[in-house]
C-alpha cells in the first residue's frame, strides 16, 4: 500500500496543536520517509481516533501555526433524559450536605453555647467563663473549614482510585459518623463530640466540593455542561435556606431540639448511599481512566437515552488515545509546562469566588438589618428571605449559563462588577448610618446593597468557578486539578473567616473597601484572561488558553 504523505503539512503547523508525541513522531517519519509501508496501516490507524472527531481542514500552503482547528463531526445536542436528571439529583444530595452545615450553625449558636458552659462543668468540674464557651463554639465552627481543605486536597486522588461514584459513596460515611457525634454530643454531655463531629462533615464536605462538580461534569452533554454544572451551588444555596428555616425558634431552634438540627444530615446521607447503587459511573471515567469501554457505552446510553452514541464514544476515544500517550501528572506538575497557565485560573477562580466577601456579607447581613430598625426575630426572617433571593437568582443562573446569549465570562464579569458596585455603595450607605444622624433612607439603602450584592453573586460568581475547573482540564489532570482548586477555595474561606472580624473592629464598615480591590482585580483578571468555555471541546479551550497566554 502506498502511505500518505502526512509531512505534506508544515510540520510546525502539526507541533502547534494539540497532538500526541506520538503523532508528531508520525509526522516526522512521514516527511523523512523513514518508515515501510508494512506500518503505515497502523500508522493510518493512529490518526484516525483523532480524526474522527477533529478532522482538520488545513490549507498545507498556510502557514499560520495559530489558525484554529474547524472540526468536521460537531457533538450532538443532549437533552435532560430522566437518567440524566436522576444522576444530577442524586449526585448534588452531597452538595446539599455541604450547604447544610455551612447554615446550620448560626441559628442555634447562643443556644449550643449556653450548654457548654454546663457541659464544660460536668466533663472538667470548673466553671467556663462565657468568653471561653464563645471561643469553643468559634472553634467548632471554624474547624469545619479545616476539614474542607483536607477533604478538598483528596477529592481528586479519591475519585481517580475507586471512581466518581465510588468515592461519593465511602464519602458518605464520614457524614454519618459525624450526624452520630453531633446528634448525640447533649446526650452524651460532651461538647468536643460537636468539635469531632464538625471537623469530620467538613472534611465530607471538602471531598464533596470537588466530586460533585466533576461528576456533573462528566456526565453531561456539551451543551447542557453549564447547566448541570451549576446544579451543585443550586443545592448549596437550598441547603443554607433549608437549614435556616430548620433553626427558627418555633421549629427545631430550641434548647432541647437543637441536636436534631445537627444530626439532620443522616438523611441526604442514608439517601444517596442507597440511589448511588442506580446510578451509572462517569462514562469519561470509564473510558479515560479505566479503559473499560463497553462499559463507558452501556451508561453513556442510559444517560443520553439513546443507541445514537457514536460521536461521544469516539471523542472519548480520542481523548483517551492523547490521555494515553500522557503520563498521568502529579500535584508538582500541575504548576509546570501547559499545566501552569489553566492551573493558575482556576485558582484566581476559586479565590474570586471567596475573596469577593459572599460569607462576610451573609455574616454582616443581622447586623445591618438591625440597623434598619427590625426587631425581636425580624432580622433572622430577613436573613431568610436574603436566603431565598440567592436561591432564585441561582436558578436563574442555572438557565442562564448556557443560553447563547450568554456565557461563562459574560456572568462572572457582570456578577463581579454587580458586587464591586455594591459594596462601594454599602460603605457608603453603612457611614451615612452610623454618623449618628437618623437616616432611615441609609438604612434601608444598606439592606437593598447587601441584596443586590447576594443578587450579583448568584448571577455567576457563586455557581461557575466550582464546575469551571472540569470543563479547562482534561482526564489525566481533572482530579490533581480540582484537589488544587477546591483546597485553595477552603483555605481562602478560612482566612477570611479568621482576619475579618479583627480588621473590621479596626476599620469598621470600611474593611469592605478590601473587598472591593480584590473584586476590581478581578474583574480584570477575567476580561484579560479568563477563556470562553460554553460549548467547546477540552482541545478548543486549549486552544483559548494558548491565544490568551
Amino acid at each position: 500500500m502506498s502511505c500518505p504523505n502526512f509531512g505534506a503539512l508544515p510540520l510546525s503547523r502539526v507541533q502547534d496543536f494539540w497532538f500526541p508525541q506520538a503523532f508528531k513522531n508520525v509526522a516526522q517519519a512521514s516527511k523523512n520517509k523513514t518508515f515501510d509501508n508494512d506500518s503505515c496501516g497502523r500508522i493510518f490507524e493512529m490518526f484516525q481516533i483523532v480524526a474522527i472527531t477533529t478532522t482538520r481542514n488545513m490549507d498545507p500552503n498556510d502557514g499560520d501555526s495559530k489558525t484554529p482547528f474547524r472540526e468536521q463531526e460537531a457533538l450532538p445536542e443532549g437533552r435532560l433524559t430522566k437518567w440524566l436528571a436522576f444522576s444530577a439529583f442524586v449526585i448534588t444530595l452531597a452538595s446539599f450536605q455541604f450547604g447544610y452545615h455551612i447554615g446550620c450553625v448560626n441559628a442555634p449558636g447562643g443556644l449550643i453555647t449556653e450548654w457548654i458552659i454546663g457541659s464544660h462543668k460536668d466533663i472538667f468540674g470548673n466553671e467556663l467563663s462565657r468568653e471561653n464557651a464563645d471561643f469553643a463554639w468559634s472553634v467548632a465552627v471554624s474547624v469545619f473549614a479545616v476539614g474542607g481543605m483536607a477533604g478538598g486536597l483528596l477529592s481528586g486522588w479519591l475519585a481517580d482510585k475507586v471512581g466518581r461514584r465510588g468515592a461519593l459513596f465511602y464519602n458518605n460515611l464520614f457524614a454519618l459518623a459525624a450526624a452520630a457525634l453531633m446528634g448525640l454530643a447533649k446526650s452524651v454531655g460532651a461538647y468536643p463530640m460537636i468539635i469531632l463531629g464538625r471537623l469530620i462533615v467538613g472534611f465530607n464536605c471538602g471531598l464533596s466540593s470537588g466530586l460533585v462538580p466533576m461528576f456533573l461534569t462528566e456526565i453531561s452533554p456539551v451543551n447542557l455542561r453549564g447547566m448541570l454544572g451549576s446544579l451543585h451551588q443550586l443545592l448549596v444555596t437550598i441547603a443554607i435556606l433549608v437549614s435556616q428555616v430548620f433553626g427558627l425558634p418555633h421549629l427545631l431552634g430550641t434548647s432541647e431540639r437543637w441536636p436534631l438540627i445537627l444530626s439532620f444530615a443522616v438523611i441526604p446521607a442514608v439517601l444517596q448511599l442507597a440511589l448511588l447503587l442506580l446510578c451509572p459511573e462517569s462514562p469519561k471515567y470509564t473510558m479515560n481512566v479505566r479503559g473499560q469501554r463497553e462499559t463507558a457505552e452501556v451508561a453513556l446510553r442510559k444517560l443520553r437515552g439513546t443507541d445514537d452514541i457514536t460521536a461521544e464514544i469516539n471523542a472519548m476515544q480520542a481523548e483517551a488515545a492523547i490521555v494515553g500517550e500522557q503520563s498521568k501528572p502529579s500535584m508538582g506538575d500541575m504548576f509546570k509546562g501547559t499545566l501552569l497557565w489553566p492551573m493558575s485560573i482556576a485558582i484566581m477562580m476559586m479565590l474570586a469566588q471567596q475573596l469577593s466577601g459572599i460569607n462576610v456579607a451573609m455574616f454582616y447581613s443581622t447586623v445591618i438589618f438591625r440597623g434598619a430598625g427590625l426587631k425581636g426575630n425580624e432580622p433572622f426572617y430577613a436573613t431568610i428571605g436574603m436566603g431565598a433571593v440567592n436561591v432564585a437568582m441561582t436558578i436563574i443562573s442555572v438557565w442562564l449559563v448556557d443560553h447563547p446569549k450568554f456565557g461563562r465570562r459574560s456572568l462572572l464579569i457582570t456578577g463581579l462588577s454587580g458586587m464591586l458596585i455594591s459594596t462601594i455603595l454599602l460603605v457608603g450607605a453603612l457611614t451615612v448610618q452610623s454618623s449618628g444622624v437618623d437616616h432611615p433612607i441609609a438604612s434601608y439603602a444598606a439592606i437593598g446593597f447587601v441584596l443586590l450584592f447576594v443578587i450579583s453573586f448568584a448571577t455567576g460568581p457563586g455557581a461557575i468557578p466550582w464546575f469551571f475547573v472540569s470543563e479547562i482540564f482534561d482526564s489525566s489532570a481533572r482530579g490533581n486539578a480540582n484537589s488544587i482548586a477546591v483546597m485553595v477555595n477552603w483555605a481562602a474561606n478560612l482566612i477570611v473567616g479568621l482576619t475579618f472580624l479583627p480588621i473590621n473592629n479596626v476599620l469598621h464598615q470600611y474593611s469592605f473597601c478590601i473587598f472591593s480591590f480584590f473584586l476590581a482585580f478581578f474583574i480584570f483578571y477575567t476580561w484579560k484572561y479568563v477563556p470562553e468555555t460554553k460549548g467547546k471541546s477540552i482541545e478548543q479551550i486549549q486552544n483559548e488558553f494558548t491565544k490568551r497566554r
